[in-house]
């Protein structure tokens, strides 16, 4: 198969700006592979308190699974002397969530581990424009109720008689 080659003077003024016709991208998502927010889950417990009870059962049963199942995550376990068992999310763009898991039965601590996962590291915040993009349009968002006249059912209407 032959390889394509640039004309000899296409070729030396790609050389001398190449800095201009090669751009680094930034790793983000939607451009080569996706990136998992979601860097690291740390378990902390209490060997002796009785809050920690569920969460000891889950990191017996179910925790060597869901890292199995999650090699992107990191999983750390770590004792905690004398205080509530927590489970402490660490994210790609540098902020952390904290869960307590006091008074969480074994089978919902599953589901507090998921919506940790799966959270962006985003600061929940409202939002007051609902669409985000890199490029905003000069237009707007696009509805088809903007132009009435485009969209009306001409064949039901009656025409004009020209005289």
């Amino acid at each position: 198969m032959a390889s394509f080659r640039f004309p000899r003077v296409l070729n030396d003024v790609m050389l001398a700006h190449s800095n201009q016709f090669i751009r680094p991208t930034k790793p983000k998502n939607g451009v080569g592979s996706f990136i998992f927010p979601c860097r690291k889950l740390v378990f902390n417990y209490c060997e002796r308190s009785g809050s920690s009870t569920n969460m000891l059962k889950y990191l017996q049963t179910r925790a060597i699974q869901f890292a199995h199942e999650n090699p992107q995550i990191e999983v750390v376990v770590q004792p905690r002397p004398s205080k509530h068992p927590i489970i402490r999310a660490h994210y790609t763009n540098g902020l952390q969530k904290t869960k307590c898991l006091r008074g969480v039965q074994e089978d919902e601590i599953p589901e507090v581990v998921k919506s940790l996962r799966d959270h962006s590291g985003m600061r929940l915040r409202r939002w007051k424009k609902y669409v985000v993009s890199d490029t905003p349009s000069v237009r707007g968002i696009y509805s088809p109720f903007h132009d009435k006249d485009s969209h009306e059912i001409s064949d039901l209407k009656p025409k004009p008689k020209s005289h």
